[in-house]
């Protein structure tokens, strides 16, 4: 007797009944989510240099590259097990599914049935061992799941309705895969000793009559199918909707430099429009993103894709600091609000764009959320799907500010920087950016266009003004001139990078200041750039490129670990003691600049260097980038503060940094808790500095 259910005519109706049936849901389910992200507009930056998305795909899709990292192992193992099953057993359900259309086949036809389908190799004894093995991890991993949301239960992680459906969803396609394959078995006494799990079911029915096992194969199968037609229309309705929405999610994610923001390229659009007919004056004209149509449909795809597993929430400083910022709800929230303004359109409702329901920042999103972040990146540093949490923030921001509302008291810093005759956030005098270098003729001379040194020194605007950021100027300089090193600084013609300016949401103002220095170190003859400031670093190495400023950038921290390491610099003196390096965000994670700031110290003459609980990657951001040192927000406790204790905690002597932003905050952390006179809070440079003579 045939065994397989659909070589029967009642098998034949009932599967085409449900394959048919889930196929119309499918589509519509897929419709339904292509039109909601395509209300947002057009971005065709996500479809070239497909080499490097590729290679995206393969290592953080196929190798799960981020799942067991920074600290999430257990939760990092168990999603391996059930992605691996997946995997793996996708040839399993290829098979099942072909095989039962031939079946179909077979009685419209009225053919003799035919051998059961496969894929090559997939009827050896390996791929079944394989895919029987998975079976088991799979169900492992789900019990581990189940474990982390009753008994472990991380507060990222509720056990919500949705995480239960989809725990038994997936549970149900392994059971009743293995108990088919175990009656299969069975009844053809082709017992295959490499499926051992499934084999299990096996060993307990054999014996059993004909009828019997062929009813239980068949109550598998249809169980099996049903399972899986099911859950495939549930996902997509669902925060799983990751299992689909993932994987293309890694293929479009940006490509650029991790530091570079988005260029808004409608400025241009307006310069060139404005050129044309200076009479031009548009009702509505506004710049970022007001409305879910300013938003790209990566944008709003990154919500589909999002696991709601909360690492990003988990990570970020401002949330751990306790203010309103919640990555994950940003993304989150943009997809419910794309699901709103859709289900309203299907209704014939018009959407009023000005209404606030429809503002994304203030309404959708509150603005103090958007003006908590620090742009430190840790939210995208751990996303397992590739969501891009800080452009969001940042295009909404740019809405805000270059519509008159920058938050928080930034205005005077941008007000400072757009001064031509000041040009930095402090708004000190553009002609004294210089003065620090006075009492350093022997050491430190002005750029000369007829005779460019090798390296221009970009010194920031804390390097010229700030009291703590001149010392380090000032270490920076005797060290590259102790070293033999050609170079020289712009003085007064150097202004701030713009970094701020950026991240505060005034592209227009950030724009002007780029081009204003790629003309002053074009005209100079400038190409290899040193500055102690990772933010400039960043800039000037990521940002300048897009438009048209191409130069070789190197951190200080990486020009003097060179020379440490050939010798050219030979650390001597005094044992530093016990030594903390605090790691600057756009150096680490922006950058990935790690190890040679950690060369530094470990060349030092006795110096014993320790870790923080938080470090490289998961390093907790000091709470001054993305503007945040030219705000003043007092909502939860000071970042700085939090920071300051972890790093405190390691009992250091010397509290090591490699950015100003972080000397000042970390600095004042430091007072806070009254350990000034115990602990130095020192720029690497000036360590270095004190210990070669």
């Amino acid at each position: 007797m045939n065994h397989h259910p659909v070589s029967s005519f009642a098998g034949l109706i009932g599967f085409g009944v449900l394959m048919t049936a889930a196929a119309i849901a499918f589509i519509f389910a897929i419709n339904l989510r292509f039109r909601q992200v395509t209300q947002a507009k057009r971005d065709d930056d996500r479809f070239y240099d497909m080499p490097s998305r590729i290679k995206n795909f393969l290592v953080y899709v196929m190798g799960q590259k981020r799942l067991p990292s920074h600290g999430y192992r257990y939760s990092g193992i168990l999603h391996i097990f059930i992605f691996g099953a997946f995997v793996v057993l996708s040839v399993d359900t290829i098979n099942f599914i072909v095989d039962a259309h031939f079946k179909a086949l077979d009685i419209i036809l009225r053919r003799p049935p035919g051998p059961a389908f496969h894929l090559p190799f997939s009827d050896g004894a390996v791929y079944q061992g394989l895919a029987d093995t998975f079976r088991f991890l799979c169900i492992v991993g789900l019990g581990m799941a189940l474990v982390n949301r009753t008994i472990i239960k991380p507060k990222r992680l509720p056990l919500t309705r949705d995480a239960l459906y989809t725990l038994l969803f997936i549970f149900g396609l392994m059971f009743f895969e293995a108990l088919q394959t175990g009656f299969h078995m069975a009844i053809t006494g082709e017992v295959v000793p490499a499926i051992w799990f499934s084999g299990i079911t096996t060993a307990v029915v054999s014996g059993s009559d004909p009828e019997t096992l062929t009813t239980g194969y068949r109550i598998a199968w249809w169980g099996h199918l049903a399972t899986l037609l099911a859950f495939s229309n549930y996902v997509p309705f669902s925060k799983h909707s990751h299992v689909f929405a993932a994987p293309p999610n890694w293929i479009f994610a940006s490509v650029e430099p991790k530091g570079a923001l988005r260029r808004m390229d409608e400025l241009d659009l307006v310069e060139q429009r404005m050129e044309q007919d200076p009479d031009w004056a548009p009702e509505d004209l506004y710049f970022g993103a007001r409305n879910l149509e300013d938003l790209s449909w990566k944008q709003i795809f990154d919500g589909l894709a999002c696991t709601e597993c909360g690492r990003c929430t988990d990570n970020c400083p401002a949330s751990i600091s306790g203010k309103p910022l919640r990555p994950m709800h940003i993304i989150v929230d943009l997809k419910h609000h794309a699901e709103d303004r859709y289900r309203a359109a299907q209704h014939g409702e018009k959407a009023d764009l000005l209404a606030p329901e429809n503002i994304l920042a203030g309404g959708v999103i509150d603005t103090d959320v958007l003006w908590s972040c620090t742009t430190c990146r840790a939210c995208m540093e751990v996303c397992p799907v590739g969501n891009e949490h800080i452009p969001d923030i940042i295009d909404m921001r740019r809405y805000l500010t270059m519509n008159g509302d920058p938050g928080y008291g930034s205005s005077k810093a941008l007000k400072g920087m757009q001064r031509s005759k000041k040009a930095n956030p402090w708004g000190l005098p553009r002609r004294d950016r210089g003065k620090w270098a006075e009492e350093m003729d022997d050491v430190v001379r002005d750029w000369d266009d007829e005779n460019p040194s090798e390296y221009l020194y970009w010194v920031g605007c804390a390097g010229a003004y700030d009291d703590q950021g001149q010392r380090v100027s000032k270490s920076v300089s005797r060290l590259m001139n102790k070293a033999g090193l050609d170079f020289a600084i712009l003085g007064k013609r150097e202004a701030c990078t713009g970094d701020s300016a950026r991240r505060l949401g005034d592209e227009n103002l950030f724009r002007e200041m780029a081009k204003n220095n790629i003309s002053t170190l074009d005209e100079a003859g400038v190409k290899k750039i040193v500055t102690h400031c990772p933010h400039c670093y960043n800039t000037l190495k990521n940002e300048y490129r897009q438009f048209g400023g191409e130069y070789e950038v190197i951190h200080h921290s990486e020009l003097l670990s060179k020379l440490v390491a050939d010798g050219t610099l030979k650390p001597q003196g005094e044992a530093a003691g016990r030594v903390v390096y605090h790691d600057s965000c756009y150096l680490g994670r922006y950058n990935d600049i790690y190890d040679p700031q950690r060369d530094i110290i470990d060349a030092l003459p006795g110096v014993q260097r320790v870790e923080p609980e938080r470090t490289r990657r998961t390093g907790l951001c000091c709470g001054a980038g993305g503007g945040q040192m030219w705000m003043e927000m007092d909502i939860g406790e000071r970042m700085n503060y939090v920071r300051a204790d972890e790093l405190l905690a390691t009992e250091p002597k010397v509290i090591a940094v490699g950015c100003n932003f972080c000397a000042t905050m970390i600095g004042d952390g430091v007072k806070a808790r009254n350990r000034e006179e115990d602990v130095e809070v020192l720029d690497l440079a000036e360590l270095l500095d004190r210990a070669v003579t």
